[in-house]
């Protein structure tokens, strides 16, 4: 499905996904999270090439999810700043990484690359899930979803598409 696709889908994490785009967007925002704000400093930590990087950023940008800074006049200098909107991202990011600690190592020595430690706190930090309204632990077996009636047309659209698809398919190779 094509990015614009996504963009155009009735669901949150289709729309979330295409403003995201793909796994570098990640790693840029890793790098914006640990103050690494500047092109040449993004660029080294990513390894990316000028132009993916510059095109990533313009996206990025383009999505609210950051905003280009100049920090110097002549020659003109930028840096890249998390958004309000980037910058309620972390959590999804620290999800990540704390699924990828767990499920893409091992990890030298078994520490994973980057620990986390709550401030003033005598401790590592780990993210869960807590419902706000009653404190209790949330996850997957402990939720259920209710889709909206736009939603649930939506999905009956593009089911009934793909079985049309797929007729059509067999009746034009037959």
């Amino acid at each position: 499905m094509k990015r614009s696709t996504l963009a155009d889908r009735y669901c949150s994490i289709a729309r979330s996904s295409s403003e995201l785009m793909d796994a570098w967007s990640f790693v840029i925002l890793r790098e914006l999270f640990l103050a690494n704000m500047r092109f040449d400093g993004l660029q080294a930590q990513t390894g990316m090439s000028p132009r993916s990087l510059t095109l990533r950023l313009a996206d990025l940008a383009e999505s609210g999810i950051i905003k280009r800074v100049a920090y110097q006049q002549s020659p003109a200098r930028y840096e890249y700043r998390l958004t309000s909107k980037g910058k309620e991202l972390w959590p999804v990011v620290i999800a990540l990484k704390q699924w990828g600690d767990k499920w893409s190592g091992p990890w030298s020595d078994d520490q994973p690359p980057l620990t986390l430690h709550h401030k003033d706190h005598d401790h590592q930090l780990e993210l869960g899930f807590i419902c706000k309204t009653c404190g209790e632990p949330v996850d997957a077996h402990s939720t259920e979803g209710t889709m909206s009636p736009a939603m649930t047309a939506e999905r009956e659209q593009t089911a009934s598409d793909y079985q049309q698809a797929i007729r059509s398919k067999r009746q034009g190779g037959a």
